[in-house]
């Protein structure tokens, strides 16, 4: 018996990529390993219209949007990454902020050097908030060492429109 975590869900139609826009935030030094640090962005324009028409594919057509992948790294890719123990990022709704749902993660980080962290995508459905035309994100970082250094980072990420 073979088990497998890939998504097969049909064809991809279309990628829709972010950035842009950016999505940068700032960790301050000295955060502590006992909460959860949060930090948002929005309203984002999900660009979807423009997207699907470029694709050259209609609206009805797209029976899904999910998440594909995921990096988060410091701006410029020199700061290294390990005092970060888990992420959890989000997709809301800029209108009503509770409506929202986990569509990348990893928990726990592996130990080790690194300035990028390759994140997993979630299997939710996302089309809702892409198809809207507006979205924030929510990055929920644990740290398991106090952060070092106030550091920018940045969240690149890319959806999948898919036809079932």
């Amino acid at each position: 018996m073979v088990l497998s975590c890939k998504k097969d869900n049909g064809e991809e139609l279309f990628e829709l990529k972010f950035p842009p826009p950016p999505i940068e935030f700032v960790i301050q030094p000295g955060l502590s390993t006992f909460d959860t640090h949060v930090y948002t962005q929005s309203p984002i324009s999900s660009q979807y219209e423009a997207r699907l028409e470029a694709s050259g594919h209609t609206d009805d057509e797209v029976d899904l949007i999910q998440a594909k992948d995921a990096y988060l790294s410091s701006l410029f890719e020199d700061e290294d990454l390990d005092f970060i123990n888990r992420i959890s990022v989000y997709i809301f709704d800029p209108f009503q902020p509770s409506n929202k749902i986990e569509f990348f993660y990893l928990d726990p980080i592996p130990f080790k050097a690194k300035t990028s962290i390759r994140l997993f995508p979630g299997i939710t459905d996302v089309s809702d908030w892409i198809k809207s035309g507006f979205f924030g994100v929510e990055i929920r970082l644990d740290f398991r060492e106090i952060s070092p250094a106030l550091i920018e980072m940045k969240l690149e990420f890319d959806l999948a429109a898919i036809k079932e």
